[in-house]
C-alpha cells in the first residue's frame, strides 16, 4: 500500500511543473532534516551580455525541528524577446510534505506557453494541482487545470478547460459514507453554458442535489 509520500514521489514524475525541482525534493523530502540542524542559505547570480541575460538562485532553510526547505529559481533570455524561467520549492516537517513549482517560456512572436503544478501530502490527506496556459501567436488562449484531493472526510476530483471563449468543466465531490456530487458544465462566450449536477446518497440512490 502506497503512503501519500510516495503518492508525492511518483507525482513528481508526472507533473512538468514539479519534474523542474525533482532534484531538491531529494534533499528536503527523501533525507529529512536532521532535528539539531538549523540554519538559512542563498546563492544568486546573473550574467548579462549581448547574446542575452541569465540569473538564478536557490536558498536551503531548516527550523532546526525536522523540517526544512529548499527553493530554486532561474530565468534565460536572449535580447530578442524569447526566454524561459522556472522556480519550484520542496518543503517538508514530520507529518507532510510538498512541493510547487511553475515554467514558462516566450517568444519574440507573442506566443507564450506556462505550466504550473504543487503536490502536498501529509497526516490529514493529499493534495494534488496543476495547470497550463497558453497563447498563440495570433493572440487566443487556451488553458486546462486540473485538482485532485482527500482526507479523513472524502475526497475531490476536478478538472477544467477553456479554448478560445469555450469553458469546461467536471467535478467529483465523494464523501466518506460514500455519498457523492459530479457536477458537469460547459460555457461559449456570446451562446451562454449549461450545467448538470447529480447527487448519489450513501446507499447508491439518486437524490435531489441540496
Amino acid at each position: 500500500m502506497q503512503t501519500h509520500f510516495q503518492k508525492t514521489r511518483h507525482a513528481l514524475a508526472a507533473s512538468p511543473a514539479i519534474a523542474l525541482v525533482a532534484g531538491a525534493i531529494a534533499l528536503v523530502v527523501l533525507q529529512p532534516v536532521p532535528a539539531e540542524a538549523q540554519g538559512f542559505g542563498v546563492r544568486a547570480g546573473a550574467v548579462s551580455g549581448e547574446n542575452g541575460t541569465i540569473a538564478g538562485s536557490r536558498s536551503v532553510m531548516s527550523n532546526g525541528q525536522g523540517g526544512g526547505a529548499v527553493r530554486r529559481n532561474f530565468a534565460v533570455g536572449d535580447g530578442q524577446g524569447n526566454g524561459t524561467a522556472w522556480s519550484g520549492i520542496c518543503a517538508a516537517n514530520i507529518n507532510a510534505a510538498g512541493c510547487s513549482g511553475r515554467a514558462a517560456t516566450w517568444s519574440a512572436d507573442g506566443s507564450f506557453s506556462g505550466v504550473a503544478g504543487t503536490e502536498i501530502a501529509g497526516d490529514n490527506g493529499f493534495f494534488s494541482g496543476n495547470r497550463t496556459l497558453d497563447r498563440d501567436p495570433d493572440g487566443s488562449w487556451s488553458g486546462s487545470s486540473a485538482v485532485e484531493a482527500s482526507g479523513q472526510n472524502g475526497s475531490y476530483n476536478g478538472s477544467a478547460s477553456f479554448n478560445d471563449g469555450t469553458y469546461s468543466r467536471g467535478a467529483v465531490y465523494s464523501g466518506a459514507d460514500g455519498q457523492s456530487a459530479t457536477v458537469e458544465g460547459t460555457y461559449e462566450i456570446g451562446s451562454g453554458g449549461s450545467r448538470i449536477v447529480t447527487c448519489i446518497d450513501a446507499s447508491g440512490a439518486m437524490v435531489e442535489c441540496p
